[in-house]
C-alpha cells in the first residue's frame, strides 16, 4: 500500500512538473538558436530521452539522498560517454543545482516538441511487420512531406509482427492522424463490414 501511494505521489509530481519542464526546454532551445548550436543540442536531447527511460537512470535521477556533488559527478560521466555539447553538460549541472535532476527526461522530451515547432518538422511513427530499410523509410517520409507540407519529416520506426504485412503510420498532433496499410488493419476492416448483428 505504501509503495502504491509513493508511486501516486511521483505521478502527481511528474504531472505538475510538465509546465516547468517545457520552460526549461524553451530556455535550452533559445540557447541553441542564439549560439548556433541548435542541431547539436537537439541530438543531445534525443540521446538523453533514451538514457532517461532506463530504470537505473530513473532511480538515480529521483534519488533524494545522493549528494548534489555525486549527482554532478555521475552526470558528467554520462555527458562524456554520450559526447554531449558543453551547453548540455552545463544545463544538466544547473538542474542538479536547482534540485530538479528528475526533470531531465521530461525536459528532453519537451525540447523535441519545441524543436519540431521551431523548425517545421513533422514527427511520424511508422509500425511495420518487418523492419523497413532506409530507402523504404525515405519514400514514406517523402510521401508524408508532400501530404503535410512539412519542411522536414522525422520517422520513428518500430517493428510489430502482429501487423502480418504492410505498415501503420501515425502523424499529426498527438498522433491524431492514422494511415493503416497493414494486413491486420484490412482484415479488421473487412470483419467489421461483414459482421452479423446478434
Amino acid at each position: 500500500r505504501a509503495a502504491r501511494s509513493g508511486g501516486a505521489r511521483r505521478a502527481a509530481v511528474e504531472m505538475s512538473a510538465e509546465p516547468l519542464s517545457r520552460a526549461y526546454a524553451a530556455a535550452v532551445l533559445e540557447v541553441g538558436q542564439s549560439r548556433d548550436c541548435l542541431e547539436a543540442l537537439h541530438g543531445d536531447m534525443e540521446k538523453l530521452q533514451v538514457v532517461c527511460k532506463e530504470k537505473e537512470m530513473k532511480e538515480f535521477l529521483y534519488n533524494p539522498v545522493m549528494s548534489l556533488e555525486k549527482k554532478k559527478e555521475v552526470l558528467d560521466m554520462v555527458a562524456d560517454d554520450l559526447a554531449l555539447h558543453p551547453y548540455t553538460k552545463s544545463f544538466m549541472s544547473l538542474l542538479v543545482d536547482q534540485k530538479r535532476s528528475q526533470l531531465l527526461g521530461e525536459v528532453a522530451a519537451a525540447f523535441d516538441g519545441l524543436y519540431c515547432e521551431a523548425t517545421g518538422m513533422e514527427v511520424a511513427e511508422v509500425s511495420s511487420a518487418i523492419k523497413l530499410n532506409n530507402s523504404q523509410q525515405a519514400l514514406i517520409a517523402k510521401k508524408l512531406q508532400e501530404l503535410t507540407g512539412a519542411k522536414k519529416i522525422k520517422l520513428k520506426s518500430t517493428v510489430d509482427p502482429s501487423l502480418i504485412a504492410g505498415f501503420k503510420l501515425k502523424f499529426g498532433k498527438g498522433g491524431s492522424m492514422l494511415v493503416d496499410l497493414s494486413v491486420k488493419g484490412q482484415l479488421a476492416s473487412m470483419q467489421s463490414q461483414f459482421a452479423v448483428p446478434t
